[in-house]
């Protein structure tokens, strides 16, 4: 979705969060957390939060958009193929 941390729109710290969030991600596999459970828990947690943020229309409209991102990523892309 994001497709440069320079690029216009990208918040400032939007990087240093998205690192925060990598090693959260590392450290749930280092603790023997699923892969999947933690993808699971943290979409719910971003849901949550951003429907608290900016309600639930701007929520369901950016996961409208997210899906069509994923829709339009090529099969086997990497992590961070949505950026």
């Amino acid at each position: 979705m994001v497709k440069g941390m320079d690029a216009p729109g990208v918040p400032a710290g939007f990087e240093a969060a998205l690192e925060l969030v990598r090693s959260l991600w590392a450290e749930g596999r280092q603790e023997g957390v699923p892969e999947r459970l933690v993808a699971w828990a943290m979409m719910v947690e971003s849901v949550d939060r951003l429907a608290a943020l900016h309600g639930p229309s701007a929520t369901a409209a950016l996961l409208d958009r997210l899906g069509r991102a994923v829709l339009d990523t090529s099969p086997g892309a990497g992590p961070g193929s949505l950026q």
